[in-house]
């Protein structure tokens, strides 16, 4: 049993200073590489490194290019890659972008008890990390009370617009500020349309609240107006 335990302390130390001997290296300014062990660093004088057989070198440090340590670069090595991988997956780089989302929006003021169900689909250019702008459109579906017959119609807008986004903070979770401008070109409505929310992205997907103006111009041979509505609404998204 003795014999067992000195046996097996031997190799546990064997293999402790093997795993010490590997972390230094000495790169040589005639291209040779030593590793092993530093023991001894005078500086403007000499280094002293232990080899894995038990070889013991003294270099000048005149000879000397320069002396790493392998787990700390290694280290380093891979919190450089962690910190890119997470870079890729959350924070946004210039390129194409893309949204999808789905609003839900009611009326207020000559707009009361309307209702629109607004998906749209909106593709452009991240300029950089904080500004984005591009284009879209909003195929909607309308709800409203017609008081002159006393019932609920249904109608269809589609606003084509332009786009501008900034994301406030560069990061997985970032608010954000959502712009659009346009006009909307079907017979139930045509005119001026905008729409300003806030909201907030995690990672893909983002919740944002808003409102939201229609211009419907009304037009005839003899006279030319329109009617102005306004919606409050939230809208739910995510981008690819």
């Amino acid at each position: 049993m003795k014999r067992l335990f000195v046996t097996l302390a031997v190799l546990l130390f064997a293999t402790m200073g093997t795993i010490m001997m590997a972390r230094d290296v000495v790169y040589l300014k005639n291209g040779s590489i030593i590793k092993g062990s530093v023991i001894e660093v005078i500086p403007n004088g000499s280094v002293k490194i232990q080899t894995q057989d038990g070889s013991l070198f003294v270099f000048d440090m005149n000879e000397v290019d320069r002396i790493v340590n392998e787990e700390k670069t290694q280290n380093e090595e891979k919190s450089q890659n962690k910190e890119q991988e997470y870079d890729s997956g959350d924070y946004l780089k210039s390129g194409f972008r893309g949204f999808i989302d789905l609003g839900f929006h009611g009326g207020f003021g000559d707009a009361e008890d309307n209702l629109l169900l607004m998906p749209s689909f909106t593709a452009g250019y991240q300029v950089n990390r904080f500004f984005f702008i591009g284009a879209g459109c909003a195929p909607t579906l309308t709800l409203y009370d017609n008081e002159y017959y006393d019932e609920f119609e249904t109608g269809f807008l589609l606003p084509i617009y332009g786009a501008i986004r900034f994301d406030f903070v560069n990061a997985k979770v970032s608010p954000f500020l959502d712009t659009r401008v346009g006009y909307s070109v079907t017979d139930d409505c045509r005119g001026l349309y905008a729409y300003l929310g806030v909201g907030c992205r995690i990672k893909k997907l983002s919740l944002a609240a808003g409102y939201t103006y229609q211009r419907k111009e009304l037009s005839d041979y003899y006279y030319d107006e329109h009617l102005d509505f306004g919606f409050a609404g939230l809208r739910v998204g995510f981008e690819f």
